[in-house]
């Protein structure tokens, strides 16, 4: 499989999602504004280990509690950390964010295109306050996710728009036609901005304020309160 169309990679993702890279960089330098030089990063979300190679690279003396259920993508995430030399750094969670544990309390957080993969049904509340739970007051949440009310009337407009990126940017018309669907049906857990702020506040963040918009993917960062 070549580096472009490997799911692993960040050129790939961003295809998916557009400036990707660019995004990561801002998300490093907005947790630098709270967490010091060697400050503890929760990052919920790990599998494929982007997120913490672009971060460990950054900043090179951050250390990393790094959590995601599926095993494959924390498997791939070890191989990827270890060639960039962060493996030390990180402390591994094969499982939910429930599952970890509560005596490392971190400088800051990121979920990065995945709490859309959480129904809102309780458990994306009970996720973010969870996250909420394992960091120093003040600490920044970095969350970026498929954020659109598919209620809006200009829903589809948007919606193909986003297809026509992918296709754009050589994703196959099979592949983005899926994602765009998963998106329509609801299968993908997406709910509006509106919601996504509720939440949270609801969690016991503050102040959620909008850094990045493409395409119906959205950022935040909040703080802890």
């Amino acid at each position: 499989m070549s580096e472009q169309h490997n799911p692993r990679t960040a050129e790939y993702r961003g295809r998916y999602a557009p400036g990707y890279e660019a995004m990561l960089r801002m998300t490093a330098q907005m947790l630098a504004e709270f967490a010091p030089r060697d400050g503890t990063i929760l990052v919920l979300g790990a599998g494929g280990g982007l997120e913490i190679e672009a971060l460990s690279k950054a900043f090179a003396e951050w250390r990393f509690l790094a959590v995601d259920p599926d095993r494959t993508m924390l498997d791939a995430a070890r191989e990827r950390t270890g060639a960039c030399g962060a493996q030390s750094r990180v402390l591994w969670v094969d499982g939910v964010i429930s599952d970890a544990p509560r005596d490392v309390v971190c400088h800051g957080a990121t979920c990065l295109l995945t709490l859309h993969f959480v129904p809102d049904d309780g458990a994306k509340l009970d996720t973010l306050h969870e996250v909420r739970e394992r960091l120093h007051p003040g600490a920044p949440l970095v969350l970026v996710d498929f954020s659109v009310d598919r209620t809006a009337a200009d829903f589809e407009r948007w919606l193909r728009r986003y297809y026509l990126f992918g296709l754009n940017s050589g994703l196959d018309a099979e592949s983005m036609g899926d994602a765009v669907e998963r998106i329509r049906s609801g299968e993908l857990h997406m709910i509006s901005p509106q919601r996504t702020q509720a939440l949270l506040l609801e969690a016991g963040f503050s102040d959620p304020q909008l850094f990045y918009v493409a395409f119906g993917w959205r950022g935040w960062i909040t703080y802890a309160a």
